[in-house]
């Protein structure tokens, strides 16, 4: 197993600027996600009964974007494993995120220029090429950048402090990308949105480099290690309970949060009857309410032990997805209101998941430490991503069984307020998984509650 040193100052609570720089690569990864994940299958599979282009089929467009998200999580506890090795003159993970940036732009926008207009099956093998190099490089961004934050802080309030600003970050950046993308897409053209929107990723992305000083170092080895400890690592990561709970419960919450993106732009033409710009205003709107309540989870992660909070946050979650499905049957406000209140109130608990979820996988490579005598940041962040990747590879597979079994037509809309019910019961049973999972918020509160000498 490969051993990691430390500086002999040790890692030292970074200040505000520092944590803003680092947290910069919150920008791509968050902008680019919420409008893929918006827009990719309104724009390639738009209702029938709408006038727009269709690209692909239902089942195939389904098909794709599970498959794309599942070959995505697959990635990440391998570029996880690379980056915690890795032996470079400019660190363990620098070079993945510099390299990965400008591949992540040009795919992402290149998504948005299909070469033929209509089903076709190039359209088909066009959309896989491009969503490999796609999801190749979102992970050789997010897995290097998240696995650098136990580094930068060894307390809890320091973590929390961190995982917070790059939550603020990222919600700016979504809100960007959920307010502006249908606008744009209307005034300018959709490639030239991804053009123009993703410029920013790109330069924030590498921006990001100049927050990130590592201190630990890999030693006593002199190669690194090969594909048979990696398996092994896997083997040992998934055979620990507090690990299962944790990631068995984080594919069922972060799952429901695509499954919403997804759901908005069909929810705004066929139910609110509204135009595409409207599903990118009413994006925003409810994007914005995260951001603003954003300090509100900090001050609580601040007072109370994160897996307690994350429990109450799987609930508020449930309560409001349930509400999102009667939404247009209140007795009050107009249908458009009734969204606008339903939906905010439903979102503020992802501020606190998203802000939680960084703060708990740190203690989990600290638990992790206890046990082996070993920092593996990385592997755990991607065991983190090919969890909740493969609870998104699903999001695409249930809208389309959703749409076909209930419809998606503005005469037959059911199959969109299915899905709110669909996320209900997700964050119910995330909650039900997660009850095991007893993990401190800190090194020597875990080393008590598990028992380890």
């Amino acid at each position: 197993m490969n051993q990691t040193t430390v500086s002999e100052s040790g890692p030292e609570n970074p200040g505000l600027s520092r944590m803003i720089i680092y947290n910069l690569a919150s920008v791509p990864v968050n902008l680019y996600d919420t409008i893929l994940v918006a827009w990719v299958m309104f724009f390639y599979l738009p209702p029938a009964d709408q006038g727009r282009i269709q690209y692909l089929p239902l089942g195939v467009i389904g098909i794709i974007l599970a498959g794309g998200r599942i070959l995505d999580a697959l990635t990440d506890p391998l570029i996880g494993f690379l980056s915690d090795n890795t032996r470079s003159k400019w660190g363990r993970r620098k070079p993945y995120i510099a390299v990965s940036v400008p591949i992540l732009y040009a795919s992402f926008a290149l998504v948005w220029l299909p070469p033929v207009e209509g089903n076709s099956l190039i359209n088909a093998v066009f959309l896989v090429v491009v969503l490999f190099f796609y999801y190749w490089s979102y992970t050789g961004v997010l897995i290097p950048w998240f696995a650098y934050l136990p580094e930068m802080s060894q307390d809890n309030d320091g973590r929390v402090k961190i995982a917070s600003v790059g939550v603020v970050i990222g919600v700016i950046a979504a809100l960007i990308g959920g307010g502006l993308s249908g606008p744009l897409m209307e005034s300018i053209g959709v490639f030239e949105m991804a053009l123009l929107l993703g410029l920013l990723g790109l330069i924030t992305g590498e921006l990001a480099l100049l927050g990130i000083k590592e201190t630990y170092v890999p030693s006593g080895q002199e190669k690194s290690p090969g594909p048979v400890e990696f398996f092994r690592i896997l083997k040992q990561v998934f055979s620990d309970k507090q690990v299962l709970s944790f990631s068995a419960m984080i594919m069922l919450a972060q799952m429901t949060y695509q499954l919403m993106l997804m759901n908005v732009p069909y929810f705004t033409t066929l139910i609110l009857h509204k135009q595409e710009s409207d599903a990118s205003l009413l994006m925003g709107q409810i994007i914005l309410v995260m951001a603003i309540t954003a300090p509100l989870w900090y001050f609580l992660l601040r007072r109370f032990a994160k897996r307690n909070v994350f429990r109450v946050i799987l609930l508020l979650m449930s309560l409001g997805f349930t509400a999102s499905y009667f939404i247009g049957y209140y007795p009050l406000f107009s249908i458009y209101t009734q969204a606008m209140i339903v939906l905010s109130l439903t979102i503020i608990p992802f501020g606190g998941m998203f802000a939680t979820v960084l703060a708990v996988i740190a203690d989990i490579t600290d638990y992790d430490e206890l046990k082996f005598g070993a920092r593996r940041e990385a592997i755990y962040y991607g065991i983190y991503g090919i969890v909740r990747k493969s609870g998104w590879a699903l999001c695409s597979l249930i809208i389309a069984g959703a749409f076909a079994t209930f419809g998606y037509s503005t005469e037959n809309p059911e199959g969109v307020r299915i899905i709110w019910l669909i996320c209900a019961c997700c964050c119910l049973l995330a909650l039900l998984v997660f009850t095991p999972y007893r993990l401190g918020d800190s090194k020597e509160e875990t080393r008590l509650l598990m028992s380890i000498e």
